[in-house]
């Protein structure tokens, strides 16, 4: 007598456990991955100034986008990041 021990119990629905596949292209770690690249001081301030509220985009042209509330501010460099950092009260 065989039995089948790869059948489903009854009532069971989508039993094939969390999703694997890491290479998807909105995998959670592809900005970690991108922001490892840059410095780690570069890494560091942006994450300060998200624990703090605030979002910051890399520009395509160079530079920063910091918002939050609706505000914005432009930051040429990463030494320019810093100092508006240090005017918020962020550490780093």
């Amino acid at each position: 007598m065989t039995t089948n021990t790869k059948q489903k119990a009854a009532g069971a629905i989508n039993t094939n456990g969390l999703p694997t596949d890491t290479n998807g292209a909105d995998f959670r770690t592809a900005s970690v991955i991108e922001q490892a690249s840059e410095g780690k001081a570069t890494a560091t301030q942006i994450a300060h100034l998200c624990i703090a509220g605030h979002a910051v985009h890399r520009i395509a042209e160079g530079g920063f986008l910091v918002s939050k509330y609706g505000m914005t501010h432009h930051a040429e460099n990463f030494s320019a990041l810093q100092a508006f950092a240090r005017k918020l009260g962020v550490k780093q």
